[in-house]
């Protein structure tokens, strides 16, 4: 698997947990390698000139050359049956040919859309092609990546992991807040953040990091929050938000499924697969409009059962061990095994 486990909270890990809960060994039936241009991997993007280089080489760091050797040498010791890469992480086309030679197949998990600009990488791009099939957790991006020659797609949502998102253990030093939204800064969730603006007596925080340069008048900023903070938060918020972003053209993300686990009191915007995963969830759970989402802030702070109601059939919907990363992993296992039979 070729995925970041540098953090709990990051994607590699909470594969690496699943991957444990369904009794795979990590180091024996699992290995795990990863590069990236984050300083802690790459040191040369710590200084001016790393940085420019990264610009100018397609987003690629000094440090990833010589990552594809290692990667080269690892395939052919290991001659793994299956490599799993997460995300738009551009590998040499030699290293995924090196894999098919040796009889594996390669497989990558993407989570976000690599023709945004913010994630976009030609190196990349070029080489969708090369890989046996792309499990997307964007529905509408199958079909592009295909168009791309992509040979196989398939969709695979985000999920929970219940190590990371639960009900609070223990009782949280933050202070409890009305409407609670985690996630990065971005322009586009502005319209959502000022409808709420001006509500009398309501208190608004945000948890996340990059909305320095972003005026969010009438919330209290603060930084990103993990662990049981994070589940303290989510769960002791009045109303927490489940906004999505239109730039990576998600109709869930991992808050989706992260507020039911740890049994918070989600509003989420209406979109097709927010309606799908919380099929018993009334109308007042949803909001489509800036405006709607003002009108449901104040019904629900004004309805405390109904705000009990939506934690009880989120819990119910999301707490389930099909919506973890171990259930998402077994998915690609299956794949990887049919595809073999087919073979």
């Amino acid at each position: 698997m070729i995925a970041d486990t540098s953090a709990p909270e990051a994607l590699g890990s909470k594969l690496v947990r699943g991957a444990e809960a369904i009794g795979l060994r990590v180091g024996h039936d699992l290995k795990i390698t990863y590069t990236s241009p984050a300083p802690q991997f790459s040191r040369s993007m710590q200084r001016l000139r790393g940085k420019l280089f990264y610009r100018l080489a397609d987003r690629r760091s000094w440090e990833w050359w010589g990552f594809q050797r290692r990667l080269l040498d690892q395939i052919r010791t290991l001659r793994p049956k299956l490599v799993l890469v997460t995300g738009v992480l551009p590998l040499h086309p030699s290293v995924m040919n090196k894999i098919k030679e040796e009889g594996g197949r390669i497989a990558n998990y993407l989570t976000d859309d690599p023709w945004n600009p913010i994630h976009r990488r030609r190196s990349f791009l070029r080489n969708l092609h090369l890989y046996d099939h792309i499990f997307s957790t964007k529905q509408a991006l199958r079909g592009q990546l295909e168009k791309a020659g992509t040979p196989s797609t398939s969709w695979l949502p985000f999920a929970y992991d219940p190590a990371l998102h639960h009900p609070p253990i223990q009782s949280s030093v933050l202070p409890a807040t009305d409407v609670l939204f985690i996630g990065t800064g971005a322009s586009e969730r502005l319209p959502w953040l000022l409808a709420l603006q001006g509500l009398p007596g309501v208190q608004c925080r945000i948890h996340g990091n990059s909305w320095e340069r972003l005026g969010t008048p009438g919330w209290d900023r603060r930084p990103a929050v993990t662990g049981e903070d994070y589940c303290s938060a989510m769960h002791g918020a009045g109303i927490a938000l489940g906004l999505l972003r239109e730039a990576n053209g998600d109709l869930s993300t991992d808050r989706s499924y992260e507020i039911g686990a740890i049994g918070g009191c989600g509003l989420y915007q209406d979109s097709l697969e927010h309606r799908a995963l919380l099929a018993h969830y009334p109308d007042e759970g949803f909001f489509s409009s800036p405006a709607q989402l003002r009108e449901r802030v104040q019904h629900l702070l004004e309805n405390p059962g109904l705000r009990k109601k939506l934690r009880e059939l989120g819990a119910q919907a999301l707490r389930r061990p099909e919506h973890t990363y171990a259930a998402r992993l077994q998915t690609m296992l299956q794949w990887s095994d049919q595809f073999a039979f087919k073979r």
